[in-house]
């Protein structure tokens, strides 16, 4: 029987390129990488880490980093060939798993605001009305690819404005 504490990440190494928890290495294209993991459905997180490509690397201490941002990706970024470097998965604990994930949706004919909620459990979503305040800290619900992704990265930890995520602000 398994003894692990319920909140203890392990590595597992699983063969389904998007199962939950997979870890990707990102070639950055410039001599660095970053470092992504599936959480549910098609939500990714972005870890504020560098590292270099092929470089030997410590899942467990990855997926501790500070998160640099939540967003939905395509599933072409998982590919065995042709996409981001597919590494173990380390396992989700139970906040995870069952973490619903909010985003915000505008109206492109109205403007009215929504806040877009992700339940992982049923794998369902639903809208409610919101505020621009509301809705200011929270990711737009978009699919990204995986050379917008990339794109975004290199802005962050160069420091600047990303074209992508500006293009999607909101419109009060």
């Amino acid at each position: 029987m398994n003894q692990h504490k319920p909140d203890e990440r392990k590595i597992i190494k699983a063969r389904a390129s998007r199962t939950p928890g997979r870890v990707v290495r990102i070639d950055l294209g410039d001599g660095r990488c970053a470092y992504g993991r599936q959480l549910t459905g098609v939500t990714v997180e972005f870890y504020d880490r560098i590292g270099e490509p092929g470089e030997p690397v410590d899942l467990i201490e990855i997926v501790a980093a500070p998160v640099a941002f939540r967003i939905w990706v395509t599933s072409s970024a998982f590919r065995r060939r042709g996409g981001w470097e597919l590494l173990d998965v380390v396992s989700l604990t139970q906040e995870e798993q069952a973490e619903i994930h909010k985003y915000a949706k505008q109206d492109p004919l109205s403007g009215s605001l929504t806040i877009y909620r992700v339940d992982p459990a049923s794998g369902t979503g639903s809208e409610t009305p919101a505020t621009i305040e509301e809705c200011q800290a929270l990711e737009r619900a978009a699919v990204w690819s995986p050379e917008h992704v990339e794109d975004r990265l290199r802005d962050h930890f160069d420091g600047r404005p990303n074209r992508w995520a500006e293009s999607m602000r909101l419109k009060p």
